[in-house]
């Protein structure tokens, strides 16, 4: 079985009780933390890396990975910061809206120092999003960790996951984003993510993936809602059909998603070198199956309220 380290943010969700949206609950959340709650919840060995507070949020926030079995021992303490929060709105068909709180918190102060601190040996997998791409500081940590497990020869991969809302200067995005595709195995993008990524470019969508795929992407996996999820690469290119279902809260569905394809992809009786997991994605097979594996892992997700509690186990996905 695979090793995953998932490196970004932390944070409290804060979710709407009740039909008003005037009252929310605090719920731990984060994109890449979801993705290493989730590839824990499934079986796998999850580890966790970022910035935590220790704030009373940030407390709460390193116990409850812990028991949902994430190795935090890869978390750097920053004792003087706050802890990142996110007001999420619902709207009727569970499709989330987001205010977010992240104005020098402790996840936005994680640094290359940080990296040089893990024992890559131990790690197979690293994934990252690009929350941790807003500000230039934290911008160069998260590239330079990219960078660093792409050396020591893990499968990297990265979800776009643009929240335009957190940007300060929008026009240093695209190329942000950009320079992580050299180092990247696995591309994770929506459709709307990748059309406003192509727009920039003033590309097409299809050019758009083939400019990915030529920056030395392997894999580019597009979800786009209750439509077909798109498996690209330089060998195939096909889609897969996602069930038809009523969604209660759309969020971390893509994480899940994620921690679904990374979990059998690496899912082996024994030991896989990192290596022989890139060469998977050129098997159109063990594509698909670990694609399929991952699309019910995102609609088991929407089915209920939350990050956490809603990533799915092993047998829920069975």
């Amino acid at each position: 079985m695979s090793t995953l380290l998932s490196f970004g943010e932390v944070l409290i969700d804060l979710l709407p009780v009740g039909h008003s949206g005037l009252v929310h609950e605090p719920i731990p959340g984060g994109a890449p933390a979801n993705v290493a709650v989730g590839y824990a919840k499934l079986g796998g060995k999850s580890l966790f890396a970022g910035g935590i507070s220790a704030d009373d949020h940030g407390q709460l926030l390193t116990n409850t990975l812990v028991e949902q079995g994430v190795d935090v021992s890869c978390l750097a303490l920053i004792p003087d910061a706050a802890t990142a929060t996110v007001l999420v709105s619902l709207d009727a068909q569970g499709e989330r809206s987001f205010s977010f709180n992240r104005q020098n918190t402790a996840d936005m102060l994680y640094r290359e120092a940080d990296f040089d601190a893990i024992d890559w040996s131990k790690i197979d997998i690293f994934h990252l999003c690009s929350n941790t791409f807003t500000e230039k500081a934290i911008f160069n940590a998260s590239l330079y960790g990219a960078k660093k497990a792409h050396k020591e020869q893990a499968l990297v991969s990265f979800d776009v996951n643009l929240r335009l809302s957190l940007w300060q200067d929008t026009r240093l995005l695209s190329a942000r984003v950009e320079q992580c595709f050299r180092y990247t195995h696995v591309l994770k993008m929506s459709k709307e993510e990748a059309l406003y990524l192509a727009q920039e470019r003033g590309a097409s969508f299809d050019e758009y993936l083939a400019f990915c795929i030529e920056q030395g992407v392997r894999l580019i996996l597009v979800t786009n809602g209750p439509e077909s999820i798109l498996c690209h690469s330089a060998e195939f290119s096909f889609e897969l059909p996602v069930p038809k279902i009523v969604a209660t809260d759309t969020t971390a569905a893509g994480d899940s998603f994620v921690a679904g394809f990374l979990y059998e992809l690496g899912c082996d009786e024994g030991y896989l070198a990192p290596e022989l997991l890139v060469q998977k994605l050129l098997n159109r097979v063990k594509v698909q199956t670990a694609a399929e594996f991952a699309i019910k892992c995102g609609a088991i997700t929407c089915a209920k309220k939350g990050a956490f509690p809603a990533l799915p186990v092993w047998s829920q996905v069975q």
